[in-house]
């Protein structure tokens, strides 16, 4: 899925910088107000974008966010998805980012919590292993907005949706779900490894689970 036109300089500027945008990531959240329990998700990913913005330009980072940013086919007629949030090195090119989709966690529901953990995987991850997003690039994150604070309980409902689907997200072995190999003293960063198909190219995803303040 990498084209040849994006040279390797490049990808590996985009992954230089993943460590800080991670860090930005977990940063800004703490700034983050309260939350409703069943939070929307746009609304939260657009205060969350303009948050980042903010603390971005504070720490002089060399990378734009957008919200919202369309991925474009090959063909007018493609699926065009919606990217949540995309960070982009300062390059003359569109191809080469950081992508993080947002999925709420722990919803309060009328009748109970939903975990929403089938959707964190299916509409959330699977875009990036079929290359619907980041085709040409090898890392991607996802990020959870758990409402009701309970993190281990998220991560553990996520990893046994991963489980259930390890085959379609082209994932290899038993060691599914492991500790970020970029923040590796955060207990709620994770990292999933999967190879795409057709080509067998390596993509990497960087979770952050983290608890929305309630008020």
């Amino acid at each position: 899925m990498r084209s040849l036109g994006v040279p390797d300089e490049w990808l590996d500027l985009i992954a230089s910088q993943v460590p800080d945008i991670l860090a930005l990531v977990r940063r800004t959240w703490q700034t983050m107000p309260p939350l409703a329990p069943d939070a929307l998700e746009n609304p939260t990913t657009e205060e969350f974008c303009r948050r980042l913005r903010q603390s971005r330009a504070a720490a002089d980072l060399p990378f734009r966010i957008d919200i919202e940013l369309v991925e474009l086919g090959e063909s007018s007629d493609a699926d065009q998805g919606r990217m949540d949030i995309v960070f982009s090195p300062m390059l003359p090119t569109e191809a080469v980012y950081f992508c993080l989709e947002c999925k709420r966690l722990n919803v309060k529901r009328p009748d109970g919590t939903r975990s929403y953990a089938t959707e964190y995987v299916i509409h959330g991850m699977m875009d990036f292993i079929t290359g619907k997003y980041a085709p040409q690039v090898q890392h991607g994150g996802m990020l959870g907005y758990v409402l009701d604070g309970n993190v281990s309980g998220a991560m553990g409902r996520v990893s046994t949706e991963i489980g259930k689907r390890s085959e379609e997200l082209g994932m290899k072995g038993s060691y599914l779900v492991r500790q970020s190999s970029i923040r590796t003293t955060d207990p709620s960063a994770k990292e999933t490894r999967h190879w795409r198909v057709p080509n067998g190219d390596l993509f990497v995803i960087q979770h952050l689970f983290l608890p929305a303040k309630t008020s």
